[in-house]
């Protein structure tokens, strides 16, 4: 099993985002970000984007994997191209 990195930059998870079908909707909710794929369940996703300048820690991180189903594995090998 892959272990997680302890930080992801926000542009390379939203790169991960876009390789699973999912594109950016327009929100007015502070630092929520929603995603919207038709075909793949949950179909819409939210995430908070963290402060500029941050990244997502691995405890959100796990925590956005479990919403998206996908393993860390899984992850891990979308993230390599990001």
């Amino acid at each position: 099993m892959s272990d997680l990195p302890t930080q992801v930059p926000w542009r390379r998870f939203v790169c991960v985002l876009r390789k699973l079908g999912y594109t950016a909707q327009k929100t007015k909710q502070g630092s929520i970000r929603s995603f919207m794929n038709p075909g793949r369940i949950p179909n819409v996703v939210s995430f908070r984007e963290p402060h500029p300048g941050q990244d997502l820690r691995r405890t959100s991180l796990r925590e956005y994997l479990r919403k998206l189903l996908l393993s860390p594995d899984e992850f891990m090998q979308l993230l390599e191209a990001c």
